[in-house]
């Protein structure tokens, strides 16, 4: 792995920086990333404390994530706490924050703070997949460690080889690079389910406008928490998605890889125009989805707004 080489030398040669933000898509690869840097820092060789770093019990180490939308105020005072206090066994201590971009505005000023002036061999670790999200004044802050795209056929793979069907598997593909995520979102609802809902929607909006207003009702059964609605919304721009690259050649790249032929029939009835325009409809409804706008009024509002 190209970036823990990198992180190792610096390591090595004694050029550690105070703060690392990592940014990418593949949030696995990330992750495991800074898990392993971490344990070059506390332990060197030392097995058992490789073992505490992993189970997240090092007195030195602290890791902090979160399922919900937002990481909690509480869960970085604690951080603060715990970062200025004295390395019990190492000479540094190290937290690692898992998608930064959760930190509410609070929140980051808090961080902002302490890697303005951070207690002595202090390392912090901020993992993210939507770098855009955050504040400027954090990023300046921070040595960047830019990771490689995932590869999209490996994380649906891995998805497989866990004994979900490639149809689910490609849907959640637009959502989430992180295979915990998406194992959680399966076990959490039916998505095959969801999946043919998503699709019928679909075509409804191209379609019959009337009837795609009235199955917002049945669709939102199945996504019936701000997770599922995400995926949803992930899921319905990767379905226009199929439709531009079909219309520009690039079928070779769909999410729906069983709907090419549908693809190619949408394609020749919408206009470029009209896709650009239920982008940007998914886009404003993501955004007044984590503003707690009501559900049914956000995707009554794609369908109303959206290609007539």
């Amino acid at each position: 792995m190209d970036e823990l080489k990198m992180l190792t030398a610096a390591y090595q040669s004694n050029r550690l920086s105070h703060a690392y933000l990592f940014e990418g898509d593949d949030g696995e690869s990330m992750k495991e990333t800074a898990i392993k840097f971490s344990k070059r820092i506390l332990c060197a060789d030392n097995e058992q404390c490789h073992s505490k770093v992993e189970q997240h019990n090092h007195p030195d180490f602290l890791y902090i994530s979160t399922e919900e939308n937002t990481i909690k105020k509480e869960q970085i005072e604690q951080l603060v706490r715990h970062m200025n206090q004295l390395p019990i066994e190492s000479q540094h201590k190290v937290y690692i924050i898992e998608s930064f971009e959760k930190l509410t505005v609070q929140g980051e000023n808090s961080i902002l703070k302490f890697l303005e002036e951070p207690p002595a061999n202090t390392i912090a670790i901020l993992l993210t997949t939507k770098p855009e999200q955050i504040l400027d004044t954090i990023h300046s802050r921070c040595q960047h460690i830019y990771f490689k795209p995932i590869d999209k056929e490996q994380f649906i793979r891995r998805l497989e080889e866990n004994e979900l069907s490639r149809g689910v598997a490609e849907m959640l593909s637009t959502y989430t690079t992180q295979v915990e995520t998406a194992l959680a979102l399966n076990e959490e609802a039916d998505l095959l389910a969801l999946r043919k809902l998503i699709l019928r929607w679909c075509h409804l909006m191209i379609n019959d406008y009337s009837m795609a207003l009235i199955t917002i009702v049945d669709l939102l059964k199945h996504a019936k928490n701000r997770r599922l609605q995400l995926l949803t919304l992930a899921a319905v721009n990767g379905f226009f998605e199929d439709i531009m690259h079909v219309k520009v050649g690039l079928d070779q790249r769909l999410v729906y890889s069983d709907l090419t032929s549908y693809m190619a029939q949408y394609a020749q009835k919408l206009d470029t125009t009209q896709i650009i325009l239920m982008y940007d409809q998914i886009t404003e409804a993501h955004k007044k989805l984590n503003q707690n706008v009501n559900p049914t009024l956000v995707f009554e509002q794609i369908v109303i707004n959206g290609v007539k």
